[in-house]
């Protein structure tokens, strides 16, 4: 067992926290969920892949009441709104539960920046999954083969 005496104390790793996100996710905690204790909300750990076919941007943890956000989203290009929606989504399984329900999408519209959020995932996705954009497009279907012309003359 190394004594804590024997680490140098230039050597001591420290924790910074991240100010963006906890401002984030106290602004969330006071407008929406105020009357419920703020849960911890941290950075996930960063997993490095060129390519995704999916991805998940966030999670609740029942068991530690654990709010994690994917790492890919600190970064200066993404919005402030959207990384608050997903704190918001995050929390409404805290206090809804795992299920995404008609209940629990009414909830989830309540958010102030609810569809701009929606419309720049979906104008993003692909840089989140690593792709370029046209990457994301579906090839066109290939043509269909000519058919046969008959010709009747009676």
């Amino acid at each position: 067992m190394l004594a804590m005496s024997a680490i140098a104390p230039d050597r001591i790793p420290l924790v910074v926290p991240d100010t963006r996100l906890e401002s984030l996710a106290g602004e969330v905690h006071r407008t929406y969920f105020s009357k419920y204790p703020p849960l911890p909300v941290r950075w996930g750990q960063q997993i490095t892949r060129k390519k995704r076919r999916s991805i998940r941007l966030g999670s609740y943890n029942h068991h530690t009441t654990e709010i994690r956000i994917h790492p890919i989203l600190n970064a200066p290009h993404v919005p402030s709104i959207f990384i608050m929606s997903v704190i918001h989504h995050e929390y409404l399984h805290h206090v809804l539960g795992p299920h995404h329900n008609r209940r629990f999408h009414q909830h989830e519209r309540q958010f102030q920046h609810h569809r701009e959020a929606q419309e720049w995932i979906r104008g993003n996705l692909f840089l989140l999954l690593g792709r370029k954009k046209n990457e994301l497009k579906r090839p066109a279907p290939p043509p269909a083969p000519p058919q046969a012309v008959q010709a009747s003359l009676f």
